[in-house]
């Protein structure tokens, strides 16, 4: 790992933010969508758990107005850039569901610039899809039942239906979701009286979550995740069978980031040395590739 010259920033950047800011040089870099009452768990749940020597940064996403026009690779790019400025050695990058395939492509760019590779490290990692995409929209159309009739619920649910019976690409589906969800949400708002810019509000981070989801399509994760190690719960997306290792805890998937038996294999991962073997940390054995 190359060393840096200059003193140790514990601050990150526009790109990221310090979930930990440890005592070693080199940093984590974790890859999720971070987002406020999500009931799956976060790598800030995880970062609280692994070994309190790993520093350990998450991305922040980019503004809306330029996620909206992002590809695959621009997200990489932004977050590359801005770890790069920072000056600080990576020690690995783990990688969250779709995260995961942003957490491969970033490593391989970070393995640009220093010395030694970077470990990827991929949790519950999968691609995205559509009955996926669909999900997350009914998920977010529910959180609107509180102003939405039973009527407007049916006609998103239907719309949202006909534009995956329609799909032709991610980032077209990812936008025609969004239409739907931005016209619901207004006309709703603005029958119960509540402002506008509320409305706007919830539109821009549905859309700004679903730029980070569609662009992610970009990438193929056979041959991105040949060489990372995935860690796997019981509710596992049968895409992780493209990592070169899998390790699985025995964890429901929304719990995986926040369990002690997660955060004890990942500290030991990340705290071997980069040339020790990878396939048995900790009582757990990689099922290697198949």
């Amino acid at each position: 790992m190359t060393v840096s010259q200059q003193p140790l920033t514990t601050t990150a950047s526009p790109g990221w933010k310090v979930l930990d800011e440890g005592d070693g040089e080199g940093v984590v870099l974790a890859v999720d969508f971070a987002a406020s009452g999500r009931p799956e768990s976060t790598f800030t749940e995880l970062a609280g758990l692994l070994d309190p020597r790993l520093p350990m940064w998450e991305t922040r996403q980019p503004a809306p107005d330029d996620a909206r026009l992002f590809h695959g690779e621009d997200f990489v790019a932004h977050w590359a850039q801005a770890v790069r400025t920072a000056g600080r050695p990576v020690r690995a990058v783990l990688g969250y569901c779709v995260g995961g395939l942003y957490a491969a492509r970033l490593a391989q760019h970070v393995s640009t610039w220093q010395d030694t590779a970077p470990l990827v490290l991929l949790l519950d990692p999968e691609p995205p899809t559509v009955p996926g995409m669909t999900a997350d929209f009914r998920a977010a159309i529910s959180r609107l039942s509180s102003v939405l009739t039973a009527q407007e619920t049916d006609l998103a649910a239907a719309a949202a239906e006909e534009a995956a019976h329609d799909f032709t690409a991610f980032p077209d589906l990812g936008a025609g979701l969004v239409k739907i969800f931005d016209d619901i949400a207004r006309a709703a708002f603005d029958r119960a009286g509540l402002p506008a810019e509320l409305a706007d509000e919830l539109s821009t981070a549905y859309g700004a979550f679903v730029s980070y989801i569609a662009a992610a399509s970009a990438f193929d994760p056979a041959p991105l995740w040949t060489t990372a190690t995935a860690v796997t719960s019981t509710g596992a997306d049968p895409h992780a069978r493209h990592a070169g290792h899998r390790l699985r805890v025995d964890v429901a998937h929304d719990d995986i980031l926040r369990s002690t038996l997660t955060a004890d294999l990942v500290s030991g991962l990340l705290l071997q040395p980069p040339s020790a073997p990878r396939d048995t940390v900790g009582g757990h054995r990689s099922s290697g590739k198949g």
